[in-house]
């Protein structure tokens, strides 16, 4: 296995990498960013870094960081990082059990979204502030069940709409019922519509290259969602998929990888986006805990894996999207970090941005290659 210092090779090989970590952030199909100064390196963030997105150009990262690590208290922020000088900027304090998602960076970097609680925010990023706060409709659901958790957010690739998905009603004895996936008009500010899926849990909501259509699993099925309007709807389930988790589209639109729960192993499932059907692809690791899905190339020749995320010894692995195949030689590990709870591959090609515990905090560690 290679080390990060013997990693000069690898960009000559690679080319630029399109993420689904990035793309969560910036939305699919956007215009590549101009290069971004070197990056700083290790760049300590305190307490527990619970999440991340990144800019498009790279030169800002965005993390959640719960600064009491899991105290009772519960104090989190929204932490913006300057990656070239590692200097930080918090937007957004919360205290009590307030849930804070994932943010999403819209395509030009000026923008950053974040659902906290039942609302959406949105921050200037220029001037650091907060310019709307725009509550989620309240979600249809019977007597005495409890509104689901917003899960998670992306931005369309001209930065007009933002997709939320949002986990089912559910109640004490009573059970569950499915989650939707709503859609938000950001020009006007106002949600333009929801759609309904079966299934309570509902991961990330992928968009397809374009931002025409988008892909998100559930506890029970993957769907292929139409996203051409501000208002999301139902294309397709893929085919006897069963529970669906995390997605990773190939930019020609050929194919999609997807990672789900159909056997104990960390396998990855290769998808037909035409068809709605899927196969085999490659399997990771003999846990699916121990494999997350993350990137496919821009040339959709690779897509990309983290293998061992909840320890010191992760590593990023690639695949050839051809033979569906490892390639060892465009392996990377050894990012000085305890665990990695969240990672994004940038837009530029050859940054890999990281967060994670160290030591008594977290850090966020930028790896150029």
């Amino acid at each position: 296995m290679n080390e990060l210092a013997a990693k000069g090779h690898w960009r000559k090989s690679l080319g630029a990498l399109a993420v689904v970590g990035a793309l969560l952030a910036t939305g699919a199909g956007a215009a590549a960013a101009a290069p971004a100064p070197a990056p700083a390196g290790t760049i300590a963030l305190g307490g527990r870094a619970e999440t991340l997105a990144v800019s498009p150009d790279g030169t800002r990262a965005y993390a959640v960081v719960d600064l009491l690590n899991g105290g009772t208290d519960g104090v989190r922020v929204l932490r913006s990082v300057d990656t070239r000088t590692g200097a930080t900027a918090d937007l957004l304090s919360v205290t009590g059990y307030d849930h804070v998602s994932r943010p999403a960076v819209s395509p030009d970097g000026k923008r950053v979204y974040v659902l906290v609680n039942e609302a959406l925010l949105t921050f200037d990023t220029v001037r650091n502030q907060e310019i709307a706060r725009v509550p989620v409709p309240d979600q249809p659901r019977p007597a005495g069940f409890n509104s689901g958790v917003l899960n998670s957010l992306v931005v369309s690739p001209d930065g007009a709409r933002v997709y939320i998905d949002q986990y089912g009603p559910w109640a004490v004895r009573l059970g569950s019922r499915g989650g939707r996936v709503l859609g938000y008009d950001a020009v006007q500010r106002k949600f333009a519509g929801a759609v309904t899926l079966t299934g309570y849990e509902v991961a990330e909501v992928v968009l397809g290259p374009g931002g025409t259509d988008a892909w998100v699993g559930t506890g029970d099925s993957l769907y292929h969602l139409d996203t051409r309007a501000a208002a999301p709807a139902v294309i397709d389930l893929v085919d006897d998929y069963g529970p669906g988790d995390e997605v990773a589209p190939t930019p020609d639109g050929r194919r999609v990888y997807a990672r789900g729960y159909q056997t104990t192993a960390g396998t990855v499932y290769r998808v037909d986006p035409e068809e709605n059907t899927f196969r085999s692809a490659f399997t990771v690791a003999p846990d699916w805990t121990d494999a997350h899905l993350l990137a496919a190339s821009p040339d959709s020749r690779r897509v990309y894996v983290l293998k061992g995320g909840t320890t010191a010894q992760a590593t990023l692995l690639a695949y050839d999207t051809a033979t569906d195949t490892a390639v060892p030689g465009e392996t990377l590990s050894g990012f000085g970090l305890d665990s990695v709870t969240r990672a994004v591959l940038g837009r530029d090609g050859h940054t890999l941005y990281l967060v994670g515990p160290k030591g008594d905090g977290s850090s966020l560690r930028v790896v150029g290659f």
